[in-house]
């Protein structure tokens, strides 16, 4: 979720230091820092990471679960196949604090009520899963994360004594992973519109509250009412919660008019008016065949996500149904000379198909973005107007011939 640049210099060498051998003083404590969401779109979701703080040591070092190389080898054709790993780093905390003085963020922190042992124990399972080969995993945005990994290695250390709390989220207003994600991406209305596109069905079915923290802010939420088993009592988890760092910076939504759904509704009129202006006009078949590759381009895309990566939410993807690459056929069809029967029929029926789309829009166990809306109507109405443009041309000749016998 979130990428520090200056850290991942530094991280390396820390990574180094022999942390695993060393015993924190009873002062020692470990807290957890949510980052408040940004305004790039790899910052939006914010981020989670584990703080442990030593004063007798002057120790101050934070664990953080959402790192990577960019330098490795393949890593963009990695990242779209699923299979990036992402790695535990440490580092101190005074880049923590560079960071939000760059991004003007905010920072919380969660100081957890854990006694000497507890601590100790933590902060060692830290260190073990820090080691070279321990410290990569599979990445998953919503199941293994930088979030999700923190109430894992809490319930791997505390086992019984650690009682997460799974109560915050009241069962008749659970959303789905899409509703969530999409809460977060307001601001980023074209992101917002991109994940729609590349995220399958999979994504909506209803998350329950555990689920819920693959999202920094809910973790911190559901940590907030943990409890902690200590000397036979339970007691809250969180110990102290406050704002640490403060930022100025807002993020603020760009105008509506560059928003996706007025984008592609000026598209639709703007094919709209082109047809009327030109409807007295040799028919031109280019600008449907440039059209309609682009559809099958996405179309290839949606397929790969699917079937060629371990991406499981971008499997089983309905918008398949207007994107495809079937799309291409159509191309082919529109570049012959002869454009017989066969043509019509395939092009009246693939314009009924979309309408059909839109009018079962609600049924499809899919919840589609409203901005593609104007993208399945330009489909349609481009193919009903090839057919009837097909027709018209076919019918000059015979008018033709009847007129002059």
């Amino acid at each position: 979720m979130h990428r520090i640049r200056i850290i991942l210099t530094f991280s390396f060498l820390v990574c180094l230091l022999p942390l695993a051998a060393q015993s924190l003083s009873p002062q020692a404590s470990i807290s957890l820092l949510t980052y408040s969401p940004g305004d790039q779109l790899y910052t939006t979701f914010g981020h989670s990471a584990l703080r442990v703080k030593d004063p007798a040591q002057s120790l101050d070092i934070v664990f953080n679960y959402g790192t990577f190389d960019f330098d490795e080898a393949g890593f963009y054709f990695k990242f779209m196949r699923g299979k990036l790993n992402y790695k535990l780093s440490a580092y101190d905390y005074r880049y923590v604090e560079l960071e939000q003085d760059r991004r003007q963020m905010d920072v919380r922190e969660q100081v957890f009520n854990l006694n000497p042992t507890q601590t100790q124990a933590l902060f060692d399972f830290l260190n073990i899963n820090l080691l070279p080969e321990n410290r990569f995993y599979l990445y998953d945005f919503f199941f293994d994360n930088c979030a999700t990994r923190i109430p894992d290695a809490l319930e791997d250390v505390l086992g019984n004594d650690f009682q997460l709390d799974t109560t915050f989220i009241p069962g008749n207003e659970r959303m789905t992973f899409r509703e969530l994600i999409s809460v977060y991406l307001a601001p980023q209305p074209w992101g917002d519109f991109g994940i729609d596109l590349a995220l399958g069905a999979p994504i909506d079915i209803k998350a329950t509250p555990r689920q819920y923290m693959f999202l920094p802010d809910y973790l911190a939420e559901g940590l907030a009412g943990s409890k902690i088993i200590q000397q036979g009592q339970a007691e809250p988890f969180v110990r102290s919660d406050e704002i640490i760092l403060s930022g100025t910076k807002e993020v603020v939504p760009p105008p509506e008019y560059t928003q996706p759904r007025w984008m592609f509704s000026l598209l639709f009129g703007t094919f709209l008016l082109w047809a009327i202006l030109t409807r007295k006009l040799k028919p031109a078949y280019w600008p449907d065949m440039v059209l309609l590759t682009l559809y099958s381009l996405l179309g290839i895309l949606l397929l790969f996500l699917w079937f060629a990566t371990d991406h499981q939410a971008t499997h089983h993807n309905w918008n398949l149904l207007w994107a495809h690459p079937l799309h291409l056929i159509t191309v082919v069809l529109l570049a012959r000379k002869k454009k017989g029967i066969g043509t019509k029929l395939y092009l009246l029926t693939n314009g009924f198909l979309y309408l059909g789309i839109i009018a079962c829009w609600d049924m499809v166990p899919q919840e589609y973005h409203p901005a593609a809306i104007p993208l399945v109507l330009l489909l349609a109405f481009r193919y009903f107007y090839q057919y009837h443009q097909i027709n018209l041309r076919q019918q000059v000749p015979r008018v033709s011939a009847r007129a002059t016998s």
